[in-house]
């Protein structure tokens, strides 16, 4: 949990135990009663995804591939798609992301899952998607590109 969302919920507790136990007239204690449960919601609905739910947010640079898995659009079901990636971005767990499907990253992802369950390595990198003189291009969205994890170098033993 963010700092700024653990002193928020101390702010409200703080709040709505003055504004029930507090000496002070109904009158300056009622708006903050009547505006507390709108802020619970929106703090609540505002916290970040927790573990284990696929997250939405941005694919990081760089990371490993473990795994994914490829739902592909259903139009009888109004179902647009979406590519769930399992990512090492070295934390203590792999992080699941969502991904809006798309026919070129499902095929991108079927090549790299292919070259996992060979046994090869494969990292993905996320690139700002260039302009016409080499600038990144405002409202463009990033690309995946998915690639042979380097080897692993260690350095020389000192004898």
């Amino acid at each position: 949990m963010s700092p700024w969302l653990a002193a928020a919920y101390g702010a409200l507790a703080l709040g709505l135990a003055w504004s029930l136990t507090g000496a002070a007239s109904w009158r300056r204690r009622a708006p903050y009663i009547v505006c507390a449960p709108p802020l619970a919601l929106a703090l609540w609905l505002g916290r970040p995804d927790p573990a284990g739910w696929p997250s939405t947010a941005s694919i990081p640079a760089h990371a490993q591939l473990l795994s994914a898995q490829i739902d592909e659009p259903d139009p009888s079901a109004s179902d647009r798609g979406h590519i769930y990636l399992w990512l090492d971005v070295g934390g203590t767990a792999p992080r699941a992301f969502a991904l809006p499907y798309s026919r070129r990253l499902h095929e991108q992802v079927q090549h790299a899952l292919q070259a996992v369950k060979r046994g090869r390595s494969m990292a993905v990198g996320r690139t700002v998607a260039r302009g016409g003189h080499g600038r990144a291009t405002p409202g463009r969205r990033s690309v995946l590109r998915f690639y042979p994890h380097p080897p692993i170098v260690l350095p020389p033993k000192a004898r």
